[in-house]
């Protein structure tokens, strides 16, 4: 059945400070995201992106529908109503333009953002509703997913998109809330984010383990092998958060946690220059991104490595303003003075930013009137070129 597109985009005025000029792509009167930053969820060429629909504060749990939207046009379609995979909603290989995801049937699909195809991978899915959709590897080989377990060890899960098979290659009780993500460009590398102090069992009670809290990630092959620590987290270093591959450097890059004093963020007495850091295995300790004057919580990096955008929380509410950095020069500057993302409500309320495969555009969530929406920020002529 062929696509109906239709425009629903509505252009704002340039930002005061910047010049950059946005666009909202989505105006129905439901919620819209734009999936999430740490893997691109765009087509190669940067033309389309993919965001999910739903009545929901967070579309990232179904049901939800699929949409693709063009930056060309301005126009949107729906690729797939009422998908009901979970985690984060739907599965790519960064850039690639396939979204792996759940339909109504409960089959496993995919379908590609450039030329619109659909197709069945899996009749019979194995899974329960439960099972939390993550990553796809480069070469669209396997499929990372989580599951949580009576044992209270989560157990992250590889499934052969090509055998139809799967197995548990890796359970830990500390790894309830993993983020596993493949290294975009080559090899079957993830990263894990890794929460200590506790364990959740597959009813979402949590069990005490009497170790350290903290937050820190590490990288493991698809094989559940060849596990090396990075050097994140305490004792040293501001517990670590949301994260993403430095294009195929082996690097990746976190940000860390900032303190809340009543209603004003600051960097902790550990890292007080900045709360984001690089580092790859076996890096005796990460580089520190100077940013004194931003506090970030999401981030994502550029296809080519080179740049990162994330969202910066002082005061709540906002403004939130979206800043993008070079890694390799140390510069930055804001793209938006303020996103017009609330920062608090689920999904919705947060930017989760990331640029599109060409870095013309950077892709994020605001909700100015208390519905989410999908924008587009486009970035000027000159504007990476001035961080280098």
């Amino acid at each position: 059945m062929p696509l109906t597109w239709i425009g629903e985009a509505y252009d704002f005025p340039a930002d005061p400070e910047t010049g950059v000029t946005t666009v909202r792509l989505t105006s129905s009167l439901y919620h819209h995201i734009n999936v999430y930053p740490e893997q691109g969820f765009g087509s190669p060429d940067g033309r389309r992106v993919a965001i999910l629909r739903s009545r929901s504060a967070d579309p990232r749990l179904p049901p939800s529908d699929l949409l693709v939207a063009d930056l060309h046009t301005l126009q949107l379609a729906v690729l797939e109503r009422d998908i009901t995979s979970s985690g984060i909603g739907i599965a790519t290989a960064a850039w690639s333009g396939w979204i792996y995801y759940l339909n109504q049937q409960s089959e496993l699909m995919r379908a590609n953002l450039t030329t619109l195809e659909k197709e069945v991978i899996w009749t019979r899915w194995p899974f329960d509703p439960d099972f939390l959709f993550h990553t796809v590897s480069h070469d669209h080989r396997f499929l990372i997913g989580q599951l949580m377990q009576a044992s209270y060890k989560t157990a992250l899960v590889r499934v052969d998109l090509v055998e139809k098979d799967w197995k548990i290659i890796y359970e830990d009780y500390e790894i309830s809330n993993p983020h596993p993500v493949y290294n975009p460009i080559r090899g079957h590398d993830l990263y894990v984010f890794k929460i200590g102090g506790f364990g959740v069992n597959h009813r979402h009670e949590v069990r005490e383990l009497g170790t350290p809290r903290g937050h820190s990630h590490f990288i493991l092959d698809d094989e559940g092998k060849n596990l090396r620590p990075l050097p994140f987290g305490r004792p040293r270093f501001p517990n670590s958060g949301h994260a993403g591959w430095i294009a195929d450097t082996g690097k990746v890059a976190t940000v860390s946690n900032a303190l809340w004093e009543g209603n004003r963020a600051r960097h902790t007495p550990e890292s007080p220059e900045g709360n984001i850091f690089v580092a790859g295995p076996g890096d005796p300790e990460p580089v520190v991104f100077r940013t004194p004057e931003y506090h970030f919580n999401h981030i994502g990096v550029s296809r080519c490595g080179r740049y990162f955008v994330a969202e910066s929380y002082s005061t709540l509410p906002g403004p939130i303003p979206l800043v993008i950095g070079n890694f390799r020069t140390g510069k930055y500057r804001p793209l938006l003075t303020d996103s017009r993302s609330c920062g608090g409500a689920a999904a919705i309320g947060h930017a989760h930013a990331y640029f599109t495969a060409d870095s013309k555009h950077v892709i994020y969530n605001a909700d100015p009137t208390w519905i989410g929406h999908v924008w587009a920020a486009r970035i000027p002529s000159g504007f990476l070129e001035s961080l280098n």
